[in-house]
């Protein structure tokens, strides 16, 4: 199929999302077993291991988008195109992780809360705060730490990531069929 008869207000949304559907679920896999081992490694509040996140995120909706491109638009797809694929998987992703961290947090390891706050409270010592301030500090980031708040931060983080890995995924996957484009 290429991108002349790849219209996505007619009948090739299902091809479209059948795709969203299986990376959303590669990816979103893929997070929550890093999350998992992070986890049993007793690394958890290990600030780096979220960039590990971002780039699989990143580097996997490039990936599915370019199979997206290869497999269902013959090899050409547009920076529209490419953005929607990107950001519905990005989405799909943060709804399937933002259930999983609610899980995590409720019943799995509610303890990791307490572990983060003390971390959080150690880095504000650590970086000369007066009592006051980190005081004050802490009881908006207790209020925050709950797991309903935790996936709504999940959710806008998605969201938000979501829309600029995939504004950054269709510049470098587009590639626009030079035969279909009017002459200049």
């Amino acid at each position: 199929m290429n991108e002349e008869t790849f219209d996505l207000n007619k009948n090739n949304k299902p091809e479209m999302m059948s795709l969203v559907l299986k990376w959303g679920l590669i990816i979103s896999f893929a997070l929550v077993a890093i999350s998992v081992i992070v986890y049993i490694a007793g690394m958890s509040t290990n600030k780096a291991i979220g960039w590990v996140n971002y780039i699989l995120m990143f580097v996997g909706v490039i990936f599915a988008t370019k199979v997206f491109r290869d497999e269902k638009c013959g090899g050409y797809i547009s920076f529209g195109t490419a953005f929607k694929f990107g950001f519905f998987t990005l989405f799909l992703v943060g709804v399937i992780t933002a259930i999983y961290t609610y899980v995590f947090f409720s019943f799995i390891a509610p303890e990791l809360t307490g572990q983060i706050l003390t971390q959080v409270e150690n880095d504000m010592l650590n970086s000369g705060q007066s009592e006051e301030q980190i005081e004050m500090a802490m009881s908006y980031t207790r209020k925050f730490m709950t797991p309903g708040w935790m996936v709504a931060w999940v959710l806008v983080g998605s969201v938000f990531m979501g829309a600029i890995f995939s504004l950054i995924s269709a510049a470098v996957v587009k590639k626009e069929n030079q035969d279909l484009q009017p002459p200049v």
